[in-house]
């Protein structure tokens, strides 16, 4: 559990609950069901969660400074009487002695972390706040002031940069020379990302960007159709960075299963060589069309509070998919011979949200945080985590949040049992009154037409 309280943008977050201010378009943070190796990536998106609602509700004026802590993980030497306790074996006859003690005990907090915890304590009692702290990287927000002794752009501020750090100048930090901000500005890299606190949005600082745009290219070139296979750290390097990348661009969640799939068949073997797949190839096509596209962003607005107008979800294999939105209600009926290797009752639940989606659109609903209910796990996990292992339930998660992206909607599943769906008859063929059918005549995509009367 954290508690982080930052005046004047508050937020308090716990872990097993939902965020108090949602923004932009973010599935819950991704998990993938490759090796443990690849897991380990998705805490880069974990940790840019309690950025949202300071970026968005940022006032006019607000800047932010970012400082790197130099060789951090050297920075906590151990006791000469301690270091017998701290050897450490490698190979069979060889030992190492741990001069340095960054990471703690496995009973014990991290070292390196409890002092950057200590410096942010004090920087705060010192009336620097707030601050965001990522190991060695701490951002630090400025606010305009009504009579600060510093001035930048007609505006006052209680400390610039050199003020700041004067304050906590006798516990000798060793800031990095070469990372981090000179000066408090309303725009900054944090955590690797270009942060614009004027107008609220997110994006890859243009040398990040090349960079996974030549990583994704290199991976394409050097083993598509050619009689070069590749190792699984080639997979683990890649599958990495487009996670972290994944936190603006939600919409390619939806496209990483086929690597944490690819990863999982090497069977943590490093030095096995493997074909990628021809769904890896082409789901990597789709990040390098899109890492291409210059002045890509991720727009951040404060959601409120949900929108619930009463949307329920369900279907059956028996009849088809029902939907209501605001008590009105939708309903498709399967064809005959629907059912094919993979299209199972899953795979329905999750078309219904995605006709959901082509509904909301008509509707006109946008820029909304919305409560979706369904009575089926299976898909409010494969949502919330943005993907899916089945190929089929994948591609309607592309659609659906290909939708919501271009209509800035948040969603929020929640669990409501059969018996308390009103959409469950519906999707049994049992329909509502004509009255209240909605209007419009929706009709779904081209490709999955075949499958409905």
């Amino acid at each position: 559990m954290i508690s982080w309280v930052s005046s004047p943008l508050f937020h308090h977050h716990l872990w097993d609950s939902s965020p108090i201010w949602h923004v932009g378009l973010l599935p819950n943070v991704p998990h993938h069901s490759g090796p443990p190796s690849l897991i380990h990536h998705d805490l880069h998106v974990t940790l840019l969660i309690p950025l949202f609602p300071q970026i968005p509700l940022a006032p006019l004026g607000t800047q932010a400074c970012t400082l790197d802590i130099k060789k951090f993980h050297r920075m906590c030497p151990v006791l000469p009487d301690h270091k017998p306790w701290l050897v450490v074996q490698g190979h069979p006859g060889e030992f190492f002695i741990d001069h340095a003690h960054p990471f703690g005990a496995s009973c014990a907090s991290s070292n390196a972390g409890m002092i950057g915890n200590a410096i942010v304590n004090i920087w705060i009692s010192e009336g620097v706040t707030p601050i965001l702290k990522y190991k060695d990287d701490l951002n630090c927000f400025c606010f305009p002031v009504q009579d600060g002794p510093f001035s930048d752009n007609g505006l006052r501020y209680a400390y610039d940069r050199a003020s700041m750090l004067s304050r906590i100048s006798s516990l000798n930090v060793p800031w990095h020379p070469d990372k981090g901000d000179l000066v408090f500005s309303s725009t900054t890299t944090f955590l690797g990302l270009l942060w614009d606190l004027e107008n609220h949005h997110v994006s890859l600082p243009e040398h990040k960007c090349l960079k996974f745009l030549n990583c994704v290219l290199t991976f394409i070139t050097t083993f598509n159709r050619t009689p070069n296979c590749c190792l699984l750290k080639d997979v683990e390097k890649i599958h990495g960075s487009l996670c972290y990348i994944a936190f603006f661009h939600p919409e390619g969640q939806s496209r990483l299963p086929s690597l944490s799939n690819f990863a999982a068949s090497f069977h943590g073997d490093e030095f096995t060589r493997h074909f990628p797949s021809p769904s890896v190839i082409t789901n990597l096509k789709w990040w390098l069309n899109t890492l291409s596209t210059p002045g890509v962003f991720r727009q951040l607005i404060p959601q409120g509070l949900p929108l619930d107008i009463g949307i329920f979800v369900d279907a059956s294999t028996s009849w088809g998919i029902g939907i209501i939105v605001e008590g009105r209600w939708l309903a498709f009926e399967l064809a005959p011979d629907w059912k094919e290797p993979g299209k199972d009752i899953c795979w329905l639940e999750t078309l219904a949200v995605e006709f959901l989606m082509y509904i909301l659109e008509v509707l006109g609903i946008s820029n909304q945080w919305v409560l979706i209910h369904s009575d089926n796990q299976g898909t409010i996990g494969a949502m919330d985590k943005g993907h899916s292992s089945n190929c089929h339930i994948n591609l309607s998660i592309h659609h659906t949040y290909t939708v919501l992206s271009s209509l800035m909607l948040v969603p929020e599943f929640i669990y409501v049992p059969s018996i308390d769906n009103p959409a469950d008859p519906l999707s049994r063929g049992e329909l509502g009154p004509q009255e209240s059918r909605l209007t419009f005549n929706l009709k779904p995509p081209a490709e999955l037409r075949p499958f409905f009367i």
